[in-house]
């Protein structure tokens, strides 16, 4: 598995402009998202399914169909919400697929479907740590939620 990848923070904005609104220097919080990640491949071919909705309440399926469900804790909610919302996923997913340098990876596909009219992204990768450009966001994403899955 990747190593999880260390979240940035912003910098504190600027002083206010005494002529804007009250709200103009307030942080906006991102749009809630439901995210899935499927994952699939290794030595024992896995191929499971973990959706997640803007709540936190998950709900996970394995190569066998056999389902389990549960919720994220608040602060894997809040994090999964910021990944979310990161500008990197937009990148990630337009960017091209090289081959990858690894046999029996886990290969996934991660889908956040943001709402507001940011719209559906799709970032697929392989997970070897060989592989150049990997997608940094995408992946904390899928480590966070498998991570929380399978505690």
């Amino acid at each position: 598995m990747a190593a999880l990848l260390s979240l940035t923070t912003a910098c504190a904005p600027g002083p206010p402009d005494p002529g804007a609104s009250p709200s103009a220097g307030a942080e906006v919080s991102p749009s809630p998202a439901s995210v899935v990640v499927h994952r699939t491949g290794g030595i024992a071919g896995v191929d499971d399914q973990i959706t997640v909705d803007p709540t936190g309440a998950w709900t996970a399926t394995d190569r066998a169909r056999t389902r389990k469900s549960g919720e994220l804790t608040n602060s894997e909610r809040e994090q999964l919400q910021t990944l979310a919302a990161d500008p990197r996923l937009d990148a990630e997913a337009a960017r091209p697929t090289a081959p990858t340098k690894c046999a029996d990876a886990f290969q996934y596909s991660v889908t956040v479907d943001r709402t507001g009219g940011d719209g559906t992204v799709i970032v697929t990768f392989t997970d070897c740590p060989g592989d150049e450009n990997l997608p940094e966001a995408a992946a904390a994403i899928a480590n966070l939620v498998t991570g929380a899955v399978d505690s």
